[in-house]
């Protein structure tokens, strides 16, 4: 491992990743896959166990490629106007579909409906029906500001933010613990954000580096998992932040084998998921959940259960996209 890699390669692997991030959250959301009830030896159910419950590094891959993503568009046309407006059409139409279903299915008070639609309810009342849509829309908004920052001050700007988020988390958990307990899950993934940016800024740039980083980035895989197997860690706030270090790790050994070997099918599957990424991510969840309350599931029929959830929530984001691309046109066409 004597030669040079570029990192502009995580830019061609982008729908590679965004593929495997969407199956992690997917399998994440299996809540109720007891591989503990399956498998007799216990170890191994121990360790599928853990391999679904680190399903969390899932939105810490989408959002280091997210902010990879927005420096490069903010980059090629930094007027606000533009930025703003791509973001919107991007995001809220599903958003506001998806949710508006979920609120009226649930049956909940009109305040709670337009709370929960407009996202307003993770942050007034810590709900979590939408959490991750509701801190990308901020992010969004604050983009240009850190765009700008490690623009001008490089690695000291990175520094210099990551300082101001993680310090204020720490300070918000001690000093009002409740507000804390309502954000902490997305206020701790902010780092993963921010680092985005800056490598945004260095695979644009398309900066080398020796394929012996690579080893670097195995060994943080090794030591971030070993650690969450093995400990117990309170406040979970440190869970949060290994997992940070440890969906960056999954992106730079993902894209680095990417690189070395290509498999034309399984490229082509993941790349497909990942196109649906978004639509994945806001109905999988909530459709497996609500299914399951009104029909018959054991341990031993999960897999059909879910399988079936998985195969629906495609054809339900096929649909739901080809909506949205209708809808956007239309408001661009105006």
């Amino acid at each position: 491992m004597n030669k040079k890699w570029s990192l502009y390669n995580i830019s061609e692997s982008r729908g590679i990743l965004m593929g495997v991030a969407t199956l992690i959250v997917a399998f994440f959301h299996c809540y109720s896959y007891h591989f503990d009830k399956i498998f007799t030896n216990d170890f191994l159910g121990r360790l599928f166990n853990f391999l679904r419950s680190m399903g969390n590094i899932g939105v810490d891959v989408f959002l280091f490629l997210s902010a990879i993503g927005l420096y490069f568009s903010f980059s090629k046309d930094s007027n606000l106007k533009n930025f703003y407006k791509k973001r919107v059409l991007r995001i809220v139409p599903s958003i506001i579909i998806v949710a508006s279903i979920y609120y009226l299915y649930k049956g909940v008070s009109v305040n709670t409906f337009f709370k929960g639609i407009t996202l307003f309810s993770f942050y007034l009342d810590g709900v979590r029906d939408f959490w991750y849509f509701a801190l990308i829309i901020v992010l969004y908004i604050l983009y240009p500001l850190f765009h700008k920052i490690i623009e001008k001050k490089d690695l000291l700007g990175l520094i210099a933010l990551l300082l101001i988020s993680i310090g204020s988390t720490i300070l918000l958990m001690n000093i009002c613990i409740e507000t804390y307990n309502k954000l902490e899950i997305a206020l701790t993934r902010v780092p993963v954000f921010l680092l985005g940016v800056y490598t945004g800024k260095q695979v644009l740039n398309k900066k080398e580096i020796h394929e012996i980083s690579i080893i670097i980035f195995l060994l943080l895989f090794i030591i971030c998992n070993y650690l969450l197997f093995n400990f117990k860690f309170n406040p979970y706030i440190y869970v949060r932040y290994i997992y940070c270090l440890l969906g960056i790790s999954i992106v730079f050994l993902v894209t680095y084998l990417h690189s070395k070997i290509r498999f034309e099918y399984s490229d082509k599957f993941l790349i497909f998921m990942g196109t649906y990424s978004m639509e994945v991510y806001l109905i999988f969840e909530k459709l497996s959940v609500e299914v399951r309350k009104l029909s018959y599931v054991t341990v031993h029929n999960n897999f059909v259960f879910y399988t079936l959830m998985f195969i629906i929530t495609m054809i339900l984001s096929f649909l739901l996209k080809k909506l949205c691309n209708l809808i956007t046109n239309i408001k661009i066409k105006k």
